[in-house]
């Protein structure tokens, strides 16, 4: 095989992972709202910056070796500040 056609195939694969990845945080942003519906009714705050560390914790001990922590936070950095915007409206 050519490199050209690998890229391509590769690529291809790319995108198949993409779609998927999005579809989990579409999956991810739903149950946001519903711990924000539970958040407002019950009066808690939205942030949880505990919350947010312990995530991080528990996935950069799971990547160990894969992943750099600093990365996985990054990652995670816009998922956390979609999810909290979702859970204010």
């Amino acid at each position: 095989m050519h490199s050209k056609e690998k890229i391509i195939e590769l690529r291809q694969i790319i995108d198949f992972l993409d779609d998927q990845m999005l579809d989990l945080l579409v999956q991810r942003f739903a149950v946001s709202i519903e711990i924000g519906e539970i958040k407002a009714s019950s009066g808690i705050n939205i942030g949880d910056p505990n919350r947010e560390r312990e995530i991080i914790n528990r996935l950069a001990n799971k990547l160990e070796g894969k992943l750099d922590r600093d990365d996985i936070a990054a990652i995670f950095g816009p998922i956390y500040h979609i999810s909290k915007k979702l859970q204010k409206t």
